[in-house]
């Protein structure tokens, strides 16, 4: 008996999980956060020099994929690198769409493999001048 007096006692003390704790909870959590801010903008960490976004240092190789767009761009000006890249992007993405020859062999299909063939040796050379320093 005196037990489920205790245990009454104790449900009719609970406060709800919401609204209650919730309520709570964010509220730590945006001050928290508002302390972290008034920190950083107080005592900001500087991280060191800022980064020149018009030179790449020449310590940084990109990952194999990436090799023949920086290849591409050590031989060309910037903006047509960028230009060139972007198109030939989108042509192999929009290949499917281009090529509307309705014979699945490939001897009738001479003309997109040997463009295939182009673009992957292309590639290729390109990488080979983008590990090169």
């Amino acid at each position: 008996m005196e037990h489920d007096q205790k245990l009454s006692s104790l449900e009719s003390d609970e406060i709800p999980f919401f609204p209650g704790h919730l309520l709570t909870e964010v509220v730590m959590a945006f001050a928290v956060l508002g302390l972290v801010f008034i920190l950083a903008g107080v005592w900001p960490k500087e991280l060191g020099p800022p980064a020149n976004t018009i030179m790449t240092p020449s310590r940084i190789v990109p990952e194999w994929y990436f090799l023949w767009l920086f290849g591409l761009l050590k031989i060309v000006p910037e903006l047509l690198g960028l230009f060139l890249s972007g198109l030939l992007i989108m042509g192999v993405l929009l290949l499917p769409w281009l090529d509307r020859s309705n014979n699945n062999t490939l001897k009738g299909r001479r003309k997109i493999l040997m463009l295939i063939i182009l673009t992957v040796c292309f590639m290729i050379v390109l990488s080979v001048i983008g590990v090169k320093e």
